[in-house]
């Protein structure tokens, strides 16, 4: 992976295949806060299930490995209509995760208005998990709930961004200190929220371009990293 630095060390991004979170020490992070790339080319309810297997299977592995013990999990994942039916990606996801040892603790909604698609992602979930060994949330009186147009994204950015709003709403919800990690950090919204809370925040993202934007975005250097495992760059759910 290459890795990237903020001048004080509170900022990381490494460029690479978030399946394997080489450089990041296991049960060091607090609370990942992510959205992965959307279910949006795929058809039909086996596909759907792949793509939640895959999520589930192929990432959330590392995901256990780095979160501390009570640490929170939070995906942002929007649901889709295939012409045929919608098909409940929460729901979908949910069930996946639980079987490799997860819990589902909370969920909340970001309902995008003024949305130009007429199926796709205007219901986004908030979905809140823990590890089956971890503590159990206790309930909360309120829902995190938001009626929010889509953010306006980076110029250079290949993908939407999420509010700030919901993404600070999950860090307020779990633990008000240690690392925050984005397995899929985009154009750094969610390293851009946590700076702005003084949390430190590591990012990890694939796609070269999208970490060159944020390197610039938040002033990284360039650090060295550990070369004991390779890690492709290419891979995507």
């Amino acid at each position: 992976m290459t890795g990237y630095e903020s001048r004080d060390g509170r900022l990381r991004l490494y460029r690479g295949d978030s399946r394997q979170l080489t450089p990041i020490a296991s049960g060091s992070v607090a609370v990942i806060v992510t959205s992965p790339p959307y279910w949006i080319t795929g058809h039909g309810r086996d596909s759907a299930e792949r793509y939640a297997r895959r999520l589930a299977t192929e990432f959330g592995s590392e995901w256990r490995r780095v979160l501390a013990r009570n640490g929170d999990l939070w995906l942002v994942l929007g649901d889709r209509h295939d012409g045929v039916e919608w098909m409940g990606m929460d729901g979908l996801v949910t069930a996946w995760l639980r079987r490799t040892g997860w819990r589902l603790q909370s969920r909340g909604f970001w309902i995008q208005t003024r949305s130009k698609e007429r199926w796709d992602n205007r219901v986004n979930y908030l979905l809140r998990y823990r590890q089956g060994r971890a503590a159990a949330v206790r309930p909360r009186g309120t829902t995190l709930c938001w009626m929010l147009p889509l953010p306006r994204s980076h110029p250079d950015s290949l993908w939407d961004a999420i509010p700030d709003a919901v993404v600070a709403g999950m860090l307020d919800a779990s633990s008000k200190r240690g690392l925050v990690l984005d397995p899929f950090a985009g154009a750094g919204t969610t390293g851009r929220v946590a700076a702005a809370l003084e949390r430190e925040w590591i990012g990890v993202e694939r796609d070269p371009r999208m970490a060159q934007l944020v390197a610039r975005r938040f002033r990284l250097t360039t650090i060295p990293t550990s070369p004991a495992r390779a890690v492709a760059a290419s891979a995507s759910i």
